[in-house]
């Protein structure tokens, strides 16, 4: 049964129906927000995320028809690369196993890496300036993020390309030795 001040704050209307959205405090349910100022999911979201997968498809096969994939001979099973290098997604994790010991370099540093971007939700806790690219309020978010990204940028561009035979390094405008 609803209270005299509850019916003049929420007057029934048989058009409108409002949901428990989380708990609160009182005997009632503030609602901030109604429901005018909304639209459906279907169709004015989904046309939009459909129409920019149609973009995506249409400019990859734009990409794929006029530039060619950097392949190398076919794979010889009694012939080893040198160097052998592992597909660029794994590129920065060969990299890091390089400098340290496969267990730093391949278990520890990553793992704490990811626990680290897993952690920084509960760090950085404003909730201003969400939705925007470079907001003031989420400085520490935007920055270590941005580090992030960087550095793993930077380890899969030395892996692909300063990284020669046996893994020496070399600028990229140096000439490899050639080795039999």
């Amino acid at each position: 049964m609803q209270r005299a001040e509850d019916r003049e704050k929420f007057p029934p209307d048989a058009d409108k129906s409002y949901g428990l959205m989380a708990v609160v405090d009182g005997t009632s349910v503030a609602v901030e927000k109604e429901p005018d100022d909304t639209v459906f999911t279907w169709p004015h979201l989904v046309v939009r995320e459909v129409a920019w997968a149609m973009f995506a498809v249409l400019a990859l096969h734009l990409v794929s028809t006029y530039l060619n994939a950097p392949l190398e001979e076919i794979a010889d099973p009694g012939v080893t690369p040198n160097p052998a290098k592992a597909p660029w997604y794994f590129l920065g994790l060969q990299e890091m196993v390089s400098w340290t010991s496969p267990v730093w370099g391949g278990i520890v540093i990553p793992g704490v890496l990811g626990l680290l971007l897993l952690l920084l939700p509960f760090v950085d806790r404003s909730s201003a300036g969400v939705g925007r690219w470079f907001a003031r309020e989420r400085w520490l978010a935007n920055t270590l993020w941005t580090l992030f990204v960087i550095g793993t940028v930077a380890v899969i561009l030395i892996g692909v390309y300063c990284r020669g035979p046996n893994w020496h390094f070399f600028w990229p405008w140096q000439e490899w030795p050639q080795i039999h």
